[in-house]
C-alpha cells in the first residue's frame, strides 16, 4: 500500500526530491562535455577520439548492465537507499576522477560510474511509489522539468567553473554536488510504505517485468524513442557546421538547450492538463517524429532553433506519459525492477540509434539522418497503440 505524496500538505518535499534531481543532472552534464578536456590535461596527444568514445561508452554500458539489477535491489531495500548510494558514491568517484592521472584510470573509473549511476532513476520510482493515483501525473512532471533544467545549465556552469578553477576542480566540485543530492531523500521525511519484501529472486523480477505484456510494449517503445534521440544527436552538431560555420559551438549549445528549456516549461503543465495518459504519448511520438524529419530539412539556425524549441513540448509529453505508463502498468512492490528493466533496454536503443544515424548520414547525407530519426518515431508510435485501455489510464 502507497503513503500518498499529497501535494496540498508535502509540496516542499517534493521539491527537495526535484532539487536533488536537478543538481545531480546538473553535475552529470556539467562534466561530460568536458571529458576530452581532462584527457588532454592528462598530456594525451594521440588517440583522443578513440579514448574519448571508450569512455563514454564504457559509462553507458555498465549503467545499461545495472540499472534492473539496481531497479529489483531498490524494491526489496526501499528507494531512498537506492538514491543515497547513487549520489554519495557517484560523488566519491568524481573526486577520485579529478585527481586520475591516466586514461586507463579514468576509463575505470567512468565503468565504475556507470555501475553505481541511477540517481534519477531511483528518485522517478521513489515518487511514483509514495504518490496516489490523483497526484501522480503531476508528481512526475515536476521530476522531469527538474532534470530538463539541469540538463540546460549542466554545460554552463561546468563551463565556468573549469574556466574559473580549472578541470579537475570542476570535477570535484561535481562529486560536492553528487553528495548533496544523496542526503537530500533523507531530509524530506517521507516514508516508504512498509510492504513486506518480495519472497522471488531478483532474477525473478527482472523476468517478470519482461513477461508483463503493457510493459513489454513501453520498454519497445521507449527503445526507438532512444534510438531516435541518439541517431540525431551528432547530425544536429554537423547540421550547424554547414548552416554557420563561424559559430558552431555557440549555437550547437543554444540548439541542444532550447530543447531542455521548452522541456521544463511544458512538464509542469503536462502534469495538470486533463487528458488520458495513452492519448497525450501518442501525439507526442507523431509530433516527434514529424518535428524530427523537418529538421533535416532546415535552412538557417532560427529556423533549427524552432523546430527543437516545439520538440521540447512533445519531448516531455513523451517522457512523462512513458513514466506513468510504466508506474501504472505495475504495483510498489515491483515498480524498481520495471524502471530498472526500462532503464537498462534503453542502452539498445543508444546503440542502435548511433549506428543507424552514423550509416544513414555517411551513406545519404545529413537529412536522412533526420528522416531515419522520424522514422523511428513514427514505429515507436505504431507500437504504441498496442497499449492496450485497461491500463489505469488516468489523465493530465
Amino acid at each position: 500500500m502507497n503513503l500518498p505524496l499529497n501535494l496540498s500538505n508535502q509540496i516542499k518535499k517534493l521539491y527537495i526530491i526535484s532539487f536533488g534531481v536537478f543538481i545531480a543532472q546538473l553535475a552529470f552534464s556539467s562534466m561530460t562535455p568536458f571529458l576530452p578536456d581532462l584527457l588532454l590535461d592528462m598530456g594525451v596527444t594521440r588517440n583522443i577520439t578513440t579514448w574519448s568514445g571508450l569512455i563514454y561508452s564504457a559509462n553507458s554500458l555498465m549503467f545499461g548492465i545495472m540499472a534492473p539489477i539496481w531497479g529489483a535491489i531498490s524494491d526489496r531495500y526501499g528507494k531512498k537507499p537506492m538514491m543515497a548510494r547513487a549520489g554519495v558514491v557517484m560523488g566519491i568517484i568524481y573526486f577520485l576522477m579529478a585527481g586520475a592521472k591516466t586514461p586507463t584510470q579514468l576509463l575505470f573509473l567512468r565503468a565504475l560510474n556507470g555501475t553505481f549511476s541511477g540517481y534519477i532513476p531511483a528518485a522517478i520510482t521513489f515518487i511514483a511509489s509514495v504518490s496516489t493515483p490523483d497526484n501522480l501525473n503531476y508528481n512526475l512532471a515536476i521530476i522531469n522539468a527538474a532534470a530538463a533544467v539541469g540538463t540546460i545549465t549542466g554545460p554552463l556552469v561546468g563551463g565556468i567553473t573549469a574556466k574559473i578553477m580549472g578541470i579537475r576542480k570542476s570535477i570535484a566540485f561535481n562529486g560536492f554536488l553528487l553528495l548533496i543530492a544523496g542526503i537530500l531523500p533523507y531530509v524530506t521525511g517521507i516514508k516508504e510504505s512498509k510492504t513486506a519484501k518480495p519472497k522471488s529472486s531478483m532474477i525473478k523480477s527482472i523476468a517478470d517485468a519482461f513477461k508483463n505484456r503493457k510493459l513489454l510494449v513501453v520498454y519497445s517503445v521507449g527503445i526507438f524513442v532512444q534510438a531516435a534521440l541518439m541517431g540525431i544527436l551528432p547530425a544536429v552538431t554537423l547540421l550547424m557546421h554547414k548552416i554557420n560555420p563561424e559559430n558552431t559551438s555557440l549555437y550547437t549549445g543554444i540548439a541542444f538547450s532550447i530543447t531542455g528549456i521548452s522541456t521544463a516549461i511544458a512538464s509542469p503543465f503536462l502534469g495538470k492538463v486533463k487528458y488520458p495518459v495513452n492519448s497525450l504519448y501518442r501525439i507526442g511520438l507523431i509530433g516527434s517524429a514529424i518535428l524530427t524529419a523537418l529538421q533535416g530539412f532546415i535552412g538557417s539556425f532560427l529556423e533549427l532553433f524552432a523546430l527543437r524549441f516545439f520538440f521540447g513540448f512533445f519531448n516531455a509529453a513523451v517522457t512523462i506519459a512513458g513514466n506513468i505508463l510504466i508506474a501504472q502498468a505495475g504495483t510498489s512492490e515491483n515498480q524498481g525492477s520495471s524502471f530498472g528493466v526500462y532503464n537498462g533496454l534503453m542502452s539498445i536503443g543508444l546503440v542502435m540509434g548511433s549506428m543507424i544515424g552514423g550509416f544513414l548520414g555517411d551513406s545519404f547525407g545529413i537529412a536522412f539522418t533526420f528522416l531515419g530519426g522520424g522514422l523511428m518515431f513514427l514505429i515507436a508510435f505504431i507500437i504504441s497503440f498496442l497499449i492496450k485501455e485497461e491500463i489505469k489510464e488516468g489523465s493530465f
